[in-house]
């Protein structure tokens, strides 16, 4: 991120690559629309077992 709150596009390239590799049933497409910092509220354990949590549900469908 660079000192005027812009991400650079190159980091915006690398997210939407993983969020991409995270779905590969075929016939669909991810598409990153906005890119956007927000402040961690809850503890990082929380945090982790939502991801967890998301992860197992998108290879389950």
């Amino acid at each position: 991120m660079s000192n005027d709150g812009k991400i650079n596009s190159e980091i915006m390239a690398v997210i939407a690559a993983s969020v991409a590799s995270m779905d590969s049933r075929p016939g669909h497409r991810l598409e990153v629309k906005s890119i956007r910092r927000i402040s961690q509220a809850s503890p990082v354990w929380s945090t982790t077992g939502r991801l967890e949590r998301l992860t197992r549900n998108l290879n389950t469908m």
